[in-house]
């Protein structure tokens, strides 16, 4: 393998990590597949290294030291359909040749893939606050109110993250809308602002953050564990923060 293609190499490698990463997969996951793809194609001495900031790839080849290094600005969510095709992707290449071209191509065809569609969203939204109501042990008038606010916030969180708003002050925003909904909802005598409240609020939760950090801490990589338990950290303080302020305003307003 010339050099030119060695460099590609290592750009492709760090490609496959920032799909991963910005996906929300484990960081131990991120290392192990950039690891692979490096051996798939001949090299050795291979060092890999990731954060949610950060990845760094490392590998020697023909006698030559080749690396790359690529900052990761934003954690674009869940998308389970990347990793895995990610995953199958790499270790696909172990097992069978490919030309590194076509590697990237697909890679590049995984990277634009949409994530899932507007209404889906919005489906899942409902059915997750659906679902909440039923193990907060809510009534009919709970899930109405509840679905109602969830499908809403669920709307307003694309946008924002569409326009790329303040992650912590849209969490703020949107807590304070779900409190202010639920308090005018008991307020009108129709549903119980505390069901309503922690049904749709869960959809806020950063529980995939939460188990990463514990999984990365656990697992050694304790950089990204601190990174992940940080960023939990603060969405949590987020959502404190935006209830606290509505029940505040609200109780000052209508004296609830």
């Amino acid at each position: 393998m010339d050099k030119n293609n060695c460099n590609k190499l290592a750009k492709a490698v760090t490609k496959a990590g920032i799909i991963l990463m910005e996906s929300g997969a484990e960081t131990y996951r991120v290392e192990e597949t950039m690891e692979r793809i490096c051996l798939a194609y001949g090299a050795s001495v291979v060092d890999s290294y990731a954060t949610p900031t950060m990845l760094l790839i490392s590998f020697s080849l023909d006698d030559e030291l080749y690396h790359n290094i690529k900052r990761i600005k934003k954690i674009k969510g869940v998308d389970l359909t990347k990793i895995d095709k990610v995953n199958s992707l790499s270790r696909y290449v172990s097992n069978n040749a490919l030309e590194l071209d076509e590697f990237v191509n697909i890679l590049n065809e995984i990277d634009k893939e949409p994530k899932y569609s507007f209404k889906m969203n919005l489906f899942a939204a409902f059915i997750c606050t659906m679902g909440f109501v039923f193990f907060f042990k809510g009534n009919i008038n709970d899930m109405i109110v509840a679905c109602a606010i969830g499908v809403l916030v669920k709307f307003l969180s694309v946008i924002l993250d569409k326009i790329e708003f303040s992650p912590f002050f849209s969490n703020v925003f949107l807590s304070m809308l779900i409190t202010v909904c639920s308090i005018m909802s008991e307020y009108i005598h129709f549903a119980d602002k505390n069901i309503v409240n922690i049904s749709v609020i869960m959809l806020l939760v950063p529980g995939l953050a939460i188990t990463n950090a514990i999984r990365d801490t656990v697992n050694g990589d304790l950089i990204s564990g601190l990174t992940r338990t940080t960023e939990a950290i603060f969405v949590a303080i987020a959502l404190a923060l935006g209830s606290g302020l509505a029940f505040i305003i609200m109780g000052g307003v209508l004296g609830v």
